[in-house]
């Protein structure tokens, strides 16, 4: 072989370690729950941690059909104080999924009694998340449509 090819070889190699390490460093440990992130800092609050009180009500779909849900799960506030959070009127929340579908609330929606919700539970079912696992919805009532309803839950950013 010519040391021309061996040199590309190594090369290749070395690009492909590098590739492989980024990609590994970058999934790390999975932290299982939802992550609050506000002030520059983030704060990862488990499932477990989240707490269960049961809710419902009815949820618009994009044909404008209505069905009626009874969940499990914590209003969105209640969660955000758990971590600290304080909400004003004029904050922007934004609520990322797994699959990094997100939706944007005020603070104002968020500060309404009983009108956004972190499901855990539908209907008796757990909500999985992308992978299985536990996993949650943001429900938003009085929405005329559900696109706000984001499955597979994952970070809460306030600004």
């Amino acid at each position: 072989m010519s040391k021309k090819l061996i040199i590309g070889i190594i090369a290749a190699l070395a690009v492909v370690a590098a590739v492989l390490g980024i990609m590994n460093r970058s999934s790390g440990p999975k932290k299982d729950g939802l992550m609050i992130v506000f002030g520059g800092k983030e704060t990862v609050i488990s499932w477990e941690e989240i707490g269960r009180t049961s809710f419902e009500g009815d949820l618009i779909n994009g044909k404008g059909e209505t069905k009626h849900n009874a969940y499990e799960g914590t209003e969105l506030k209640n969660l955000l104080g758990k971590a600290g959070a304080e909400i004003a009127e004029n904050n922007k929340i934004t609520v990322t999924s797994e699959d990094n579908y997100s939706a944007e609330l005020t603070g104002f929606e968020l500060l309404e009694e009983g009108k956004v919700y972190v499901a855990l539970a539908r209907d008796g079912e757990m909500i999985e998340g992308i992978e299985g696992g536990q996993g949650a919805q943001l429900i938003v009532f009085g929405d005329s449509n559900q696109k706000r309803a984001v499955r597979y839950m994952k970070t809460v950013a306030i600004e």
